[in-house]
């Protein structure tokens, strides 16, 4: 499975992690959780640590639920331990709040 998803109620969590390639394939599936963001999230980590190639179309959607979730006021940590992601993601970060972690 490219994306699972896993939300922690208690800590008002969501877990995002990405497998594979990460390109267009997975939009409908990022689409979704842009519509379904719940109203009481207050932290998103998106891990990266097991994508194989990151599509620049694959960059746009991390972007989109980056910019969804900023405006929301989530607090979004990018995950990875790939140096050429992290380059790539500090561009997704440009604006709002976001840590970028290294794993």
């Amino acid at each position: 499975m490219p994306l699972h998803a896993s939300y922690i109620d208690v800590e008002d969590r969501l877990d995002l992690s990405f497998s594979g390639n990460l390109d267009v394939t997975l939009s409908e599936a990022v689409w979704d959780i842009c519509k379904q963001v719940p109203t009481n999230l207050v932290t998103c980590v998106v891990d990266l640590s097991e994508v194989e190639r990151l599509f620049d179309s694959g960059l746009a959607l991390l972007q989109m639920l980056f910019r969804r979730l900023n405006d929301l006021g989530v607090i979004v940590v990018f995950l990875s331990d790939c140096p050429e992601i992290r380059e790539r993601i500090s561009v997704v970060t440009q604006r709002g709040r976001c840590p970028i972690e290294a794993q």
